[in-house]
């Protein structure tokens, strides 16, 4: 069975929208167990603020909805190469002063080892180096927001994983067939609950600066196919920048769909 998108017109309050559509995938309850260990990997490619990268209201109420849950909460991510350091992005997004204030740790990925993994269903990426972190955290929480990107068409659910590989893996990406790598580096990490924010995107450009417009969608599922697929259609509306087709025929969502990714 698809996953379900759950989606609704924001009611000018962030931190309420996202509870709210928690509450209708069924509660935070239905993605972590007491006890467990989670991390939350915001948008954090560069300094600039959201919609460039997510949104702090965004992020502290998922932060505070896991911790009602469990205590073992980490933020982590790796920025874009335009803006290393990572702690460039984290001063930047004001993500470094939260983390503080909330008493949650908050790694940058690239002080941390990267280790291989294969996967025989992919053709252009059967090898990636992805974070060891991953290997310590039950539960995975994506929080992109909706942009175009001037190489990759979308930057949202699907590419945000991104910031789980390796600097090296990724200029290699971008070398090549960057939109079906993306789809491929998906068979490497299991998000188990996604919040897309589209209250403000961007129609051109991206993934940094770009033209914005203001949808005041939020969106929120289980899966990274369907929620990018709705996102893009929302994109659509706006004329967005190389979005001319289906969405389930931009490049990196078919090559998800034919992956079987949900």
């Amino acid at each position: 069975m698809k996953p379900i998108v759950e989606q609704l017109n924001t009611s000018g309050d962030a931190a309420e929208d996202v509870r709210i559509l928690v509450q209708r995938l069924g509660g935070i309850e239905q993605f972590i167990q007491p006890h467990e260990t989670v991390l939350i990997k915001p948008a954090c490619n560069s300094p600039y603020p959201y919609p460039a990268t997510t949104d702090l209201e965004v992020i502290s109420t998922m932060v505070e909805l896991v911790r009602t849950r469990t205590s073992h909460i980490t933020l982590a991510d790796s920025s874009g190469v335009l803006h290393k350091p990572t702690s460039v992005a984290f001063e930047g997004m004001g993500l470094d002063v939260l983390a503080e204030e909330m008493g949650v740790p908050l790694i940058d990925l690239d002080k941390h080892e990267w280790v291989g993994r294969h996967d025989d269903r992919a053709t252009l990426l059967a090898e990636a180096h992805v974070t060891k972190l991953l290997d310590e955290f039950d539960r995975l929480i994506f929080l992109p927001t909706m942009r175009t990107h001037a190489s990759g068409r979308i930057t949202m659910a699907l590419k945000l994983g991104m910031g789980l590989i390796s600097m090296p893996d990724r200029q290699r990406m971008h070398r090549l067939q960057l939109e079906e790598m993306i789809a491929e580096l998906n068979l490497y990490f299991h998000p188990d609950l996604v919040i897309l924010d589209g209250r403000r995107c961007f129609i051109s450009g991206g993934p940094d600066r770009g033209e914005e417009r203001e949808p005041g969608i939020m969106l929120a599922s289980t899966g990274r196919v369907g929620i990018d697929i709705e996102a893009t259609r929302i994109l659509q509306q706006y004329h967005a920048a190389q979005l001319d087709m289906p969405a389930e025929e931009v490049p990196m969502i078919r090559r998800a769909r034919e992956l079987g990714l949900p």
